[in-house]
C-alpha cells in the first residue's frame, strides 16, 4: 500500500472518530441492555492533570506572631478558608463556647465532659475517632477508650474487650441478630439485654495504633435500665488492688460508678440480674472523654427511634458536652435526584433538632461523608451527585443549629479519593479510608476543634467590641471565595 494511501486511510478513521466524539449521546446509547458511552472530543484533545498526593495533604503553618490581631487572622484564614474550614450557624463563632469552657475546667472541677462521636463504617473500629480522642486529652487532660457496649460486634484497633453469657442486642440498626426494643436503646443508640448472669474483660492492647493515653485507665462507670429485680454488679482489678461490688434493687435509669487509687490496664466486670446495659464508661482521670459509636451501613437516621426522656436523662449523667454525628456516605450511592437528596436532608435536620432538645448545651458537629468513586464513562471519578449531596448537608445543617465540617472537601474535594487510594490512605473499595488515612483525618478534624479553640481563648483577651472590630476588618479584607 501506498504511503499517501495509509496517510489517508489514517485521517480517515480520526476523522471519523472525532465525528463520534461531537455526535454521539452524552448519556450514552443503550444496546441490547447495555450503555455504550464515548468520550467528548475535549476529553480527548485535553487530558484532565491527575491530582497529586502531596499537594492534597494539607500541611500545618507555623507562623510567628506579633499579637492577638495576627492570631486571630490565621485563625479566621484556617477556620473559614481552604479545605479544614467549618460552616457554623449564622457564622456565629461562639457555637463551641459552653463545650470549651467545661473541658478546661473539667480537671479542676472533677469532671469528665464526654465528646459522643457517632457515625457510620468509616469509624468504626475506633477509626478517626481515636485521633481525635488523643489530640482532645492532651489538650484538656482525660483518658481511657471511653464509653463501651457490654459487648463489641467489631474489635477496635485501640482497645480489647471480650463478653459471654446472656446478652440479647436490642438495636436502632443491624441485622437479624439484634431485636428492636420500642425506644429501649440509650445513649450509644444499641443496648444489651441482660437476662442472667454476664462477664466483660477489658484490657489494653499493645499496637502502634494504641497510645498509654487510651489502655490506661481508672475509673468505671455503668449505665443501665434496671428491670424488676436486683441487678449486682462486681468488678476486679486485675492488675493491682481494687474490688468492688453493687446490687441496685429499684427501677429506671441508674449509674454504677468506681474509681480506683491508680489506673490500670485490666479488669473483669460480673452482671447478674435483668436489666438493659446501655454503655460502660472507662476512663482515666478528669478532662475530656470521647466515644466511638460506630454504626455500620446507618444513614443518620436513627436518633429518634431512642425514647426521647430516656435520651435526654442518659445524655444529663453521662455529662455530654459535645456531640459529633458523621453521616451520609451509605446514602450518597442510592441519592441520585435533587428531590432524594432533599428529603434525606430534611430527615437529618430532624435529627439534630432531637438530638439538641435532648441535649441543650451539647456543640453538635455534623461532619459530612468522604469523596466516594464510581466508573463514569470508563474510569472511576466521584459519585455525580456527592458535591450536590455535601452542599445540600451543609446549608440544613447550619440551618437547625449545628455545625458542619466535610472530609470531602479535607481530602481535596472531586477525584480525591483515586489519589487517597493510590498513595494508601483508602481501600480498594473506594469509599473507606485505611488505618492511615482515618488517622490523617482523624488528625485533620481534631486540629480543626483545637484551633476553633484557640480561636475562643484569643476572644477572651478583648473585650466582645474589640475582637468584634478585629473580625470584621479581617472579613472585609480578605477576597470573596
Amino acid at each position: 500500500m501506498k504511503i499517501s494511501s495509509t496517510l489517508k486511510f489514517f485521517l480517515i478513521v480520526v476523522a471519523s472518530l472525532m465525528l463520534l466524539c461531537v455526535v454521539f449521546p452524552r448519556n450514552g446509547v443503550k444496546l441490547f441492555g447495555v450503555t455504550l458511552h464515548f468520550p467528548k472530543l475535549h476529553e480527548v484533545l485535553v487530558r484532565e492533570k491527575e491530582k497529586d498526593m502531596d499537594d492534597l495533604i494539607v500541611h500545618k503553618k507555623h507562623r510567628d506572631f506579633t499579637g492577638v490581631r495576627d492570631s486571630i487572622e490565621d485563625c479566621y484564614h484556617a477556620l473559614f478558608e481552604g479545605p479544614t474550614r467549618f460552616w457554623l450557624p449564622d457564622d456565629d463563632v461562639s457555637s463551641f463556647d459552653k463545650f470549651f469552657r467545661s473541658a478546661e475546667k473539667a480537671e479542676s472541677q472533677k469532671r469528665t465532659v464526654r465528646v459522643m462521636h457517632y457515625g457510620d463504617s468509616q469509624i468504626e473500629q475506633d477509626r478517626i475517632t481515636c485521633r481525635i480522642r488523643e489530640l482532645l486529652q492532651a489538650k484538656f487532660g482525660g483518658g481511657g477508650p471511653g464509653m463501651l457496649p457490654l459487648r463489641q460486634p467489631v474489635a477496635t484497633i485501640t482497645f480489647s474487650q471480650s463478653s459471654s453469657g446472656s446478652l440479647i442486642g436490642q438495636s436502632t440498626w443491624g441485622d437479624s441478630t439484634f431485636v428492636r426494643a420500642a425506644g429501649n436503646y440509650g445513649p450509644m443508640l444499641r443496648s444489651w439485654r441482660l437476662t442472667g448472669t454476664a462477664t466483660l474483660s477489658l484490657s489494653a492492647v499493645n499496637n502502634k495504633n494504641a497510645t498509654e493515653r487510651v489502655g490506661h485507665f481508672s475509673s468505671v462507670r455503668v449505665l443501665f435500665n434496671n428491670r424488676p429485680g436486683p441487678l449486682a454488679i462486681s468488678m476486679r482489678n486485675r492488675k493491682g488492688a481494687g474490688n468492688f461490688s453493687e446490687t441496685v434493687t429499684s427501677q429506671g435509669i441508674h449509674e454504677i460508678a468506681w474509681r480506683l487509687d491508680s489506673n490500670t490496664t485490666s479488669a473483669a466486670l460480673t452482671f447478674n440480674g435483668t436489666a438493659d446495659i446501655y454503655g460502660i464508661m472507662v476512663d482515666d482521670g478528669y478532662g475530656v472523654a470521647v466515644d466511638n459509636i460506630g454504626m455500620r451501613s446507618t444513614s443518620g437516621h436513627q436518633f429518634r427511634m431512642v425514647d426521647f426522656d430516656m435520651l435526654k436523662e442518659s445524655y444529663r449523667i453521662l455529662d455530654v458536652g459535645m456531640i459529633i454525628m458523621q453521616f451520609g456516605g451509605n446514602s450518597a450511592t442510592y441519592l441520585k435526584t435533587q428531590d432524594a437528596i432533599n428529603k434525606y436532608c430534611n430527615q437529618i435536620g430532624k435529627q439534630i433538632d432531637y438530638v439538641h432538645s435532648a441535649c441543650p448545651d451539647a456543640a453538635i458537629l455534623f461532619v459530612g461523608p468522604s469523596d466516594m468513586s464510581t466508573m463514569v464513562n470508563g474510569k472511576l471519578a466521584t459519585l455525580p451527585m456527592l458535591p450536590t449531596l455535601i452542599h445540600c448537608l451543609c446549608d440544613t445543617v447550619t440551618a437547625h443549629g449545628a455545625a458542619f465540617w466535610s472530609i470531602y472537601d479535607a481530602m481535596g474535594g472531586k477525584n480525591s479519593m483515586v489519589v487517597w487510594n493510590k498513595n494508601g490512605y483508602a481501600g480498594a473499595d473506594y469509599v473507606h479510608f485505611s488505618i492511615k488515612g482515618a488517622a490523617l483525618m482523624g488528625d485533620y478534624l481534631g486540629e480543626s476543634i483545637l484551633k476553633l479553640y484557640e480561636l475562643y481563648y484569643l476572644r477572651r483577651k478583648l473585650t466582645s467590641d474589640e475582637f468584634s472590630r478585629i473580625w470584621k476588618e479581617i472579613k472585609d479584607k480578605t477576597p470573596k471565595q
